[in-house]
């Protein structure tokens, strides 16, 4: 698998994941099951493409860049789609989030 081929495999994971989050939030504590139950797909498929991105990203960054846009987008989505309002801190969290991932990579030796 070609490097390139593998981050997109690892962005469409962070995707889904984000979509998974926002089908949970619909589902009301899975009050209504449609919602719930897709969002137990998309997870499923998440770790399906993460699973692939494994072959060329080390776990260790494979992990924390799915984790981290998945904290970030959902946190982004939410703040659009509910009206929520981030105060400093709260932005402040989101850049320290992207910037741990950032380093970690660097710390791996930037592959792929």
């Amino acid at each position: 698998m070609t490097a390139a081929l593998a981050l997109l495999c690892l962005a469409g994971a962070a995707l889904l994941d984000i979509l998974a989050n926002l089908l949970l939030k619909a589902s009301d504590g899975f009050r209504r099951p449609l919602p719930g139950l897709a969002a137990l797909a998309l997870v499923l498929c998440a770790f399906g493409l993460l699973g692939l991105s494994l072959r060329a990203v080390p776990l260790s960054v494979a992990y924390a860049v799915w984790g981290g846009l998945g904290i970030v987008g959902a946190a982004l989505l939410s703040r659009h789609l509910e009206g929520l309002r981030f105060t400093p801190r709260a932005w402040a969290g989101l850049a320290l989030i992207l910037g741990s991932v950032a380093v970690l990579h660097l710390a791996e030796g930037g592959q792929p």
